[in-house]
């Protein structure tokens, strides 16, 4: 039978601060939020321009010697935004989004931060928790490119280095919780202050595809995947009532399907990877093409299988919702840990 989740006693305190507002108002101040965090994060990222530049002989030349047509500055453009200090920069200044989110809902919408799911009782459980369901999801997206001639393992790859390796591991783990923190851990929350979670669920998907649409290779495929795994997230966030396996779900099948597996990351091609692996072309269908696994009918069938299992996963009779599901707070007292 269907058991859709209901919003846990401690993500309920944000209506009791401060009423909802109409859904379309809530999305025009969700977008003035990303945007000024978009802004602080541009800044975090001048740093990694810097370093491109410098340590890239190539790209220095072409800098002092100076652009003379629109193809030259493009050129360079093109050469800083897929240098690797400028990729990693990105991903590490994600936490622009994690600051100025938590900002808003605390000053502004006079929330604590266990509403946006950072409780305290047994996070690091919870983060490898979903660390181990973020790599066995996309492990289930890798074997079905496979097994049906979409995707190719060749090899270890040459351009493996461990210190880089490690570097993306932790600018994903940024990353991914930023993104969960401003979709799931704010908005929508934000959004069941007024009304249905369903709706929540719904709606914040949407906009986390939204968030999306400008990378490359996006495709109609893609963008039905990203809603489809915003919806697992959001079930998930809510059968856990924590920020932290979310977090790392988003972290570890961004980290994996990159840093692993060698597959682009939602149009995104990265350069140090475990596997070299290669893609049918004439199996777009599959594997996604350009914009990446994300694309594919492949994550289409794992993610309609996780959102089936989330809609029907019940509690133990006789057993109580804490022990069950391992943090949901019942007391008072409890409902207020939080962050810190």
């Amino acid at each position: 039978m269907l058991n859709f989740p209901s919003l846990p006693p401690h993500m309920r305190q944000a209506s009791e601060k401060q009423k909802g507002k109409n859904w379309f108002v809530e999305l025009l101040i969700f977008f003035l939020v990303f945007l000024i965090a978009s802004i602080l994060s541009g800044f975090l990222m001048i740093p990694g321009y810097v370093i491109a530049v410098i340590s890239d002989s190539s790209i220095m030349e072409l800098f002092l010697s100076g652009a003379s047509s629109v193809e030259e500055y493009s050129r360079i453009a093109a050469l800083i935004e897929s240098s690797l200090p400028v990729t990693l920069s990105m991903l590490f200044a994600n936490a622009g989004l994690i600051l100025i989110a938590i900002l808003f809902c605390v000053i502004f919408q006079k929330r604590k931060v266990s509403s946006m799911g950072f409780i305290k009782e047994k996070a690091g459980t919870q983060y490898l928790i979903g660390m181990g369901i973020g790599f066995l999801l996309f492990g289930a997206v890798t074997l079905i490119n496979i097994m049906t001639g979409a995707m190719t393992i060749e090899g270890i790859s040459k351009n493996f280095s461990f210190g880089v390796f490690l570097l993306f591991a932790l600018g994903f783990a940024i990353q991914g919780m930023a993104e969960e923190v401003l979709c799931r851990g704010y908005f929508m929350v934000s959004v069941s202050r007024r009304y249905s979670v369903i709706t929540a669920v719904l709606l914040n998907s949407l906009v986390f595809s939204l968030l999306h649409l400008a990378n490359p290779g996006v495709s109609v495929a893609a963008i039905v995947n990203i809603v489809l795994f915003g919806v697992v997230l959001s079930l998930y966030f809510l059968r856990t009532g924590n920020i932290w396996g979310i977090g790392a779900i988003h972290s570890v099948w961004n980290f994996v399907q990159g840093n692993v597996f060698g597959m682009e990351v939602s149009g995104l091609d990265l350069s140090c990877t475990v596997f070299q692996s290669s893609t049918a072309p004439d199996k777009v269908f599959w594997n996604g093409g350009v914009f990446g696994a994300e694309g594919g009918f492949s994550t289409t069938i794992v993610l309609v299988a996780a959102v089936l299992i989330l809609l029907f996963w019940r509690k133990r009779s006789g057993v109580t919702t804490r022990e069950n599901e391992g943090i949901l707070p019942h007391t008072e007292n409890e409902a207020d840990m939080r962050l810190g």
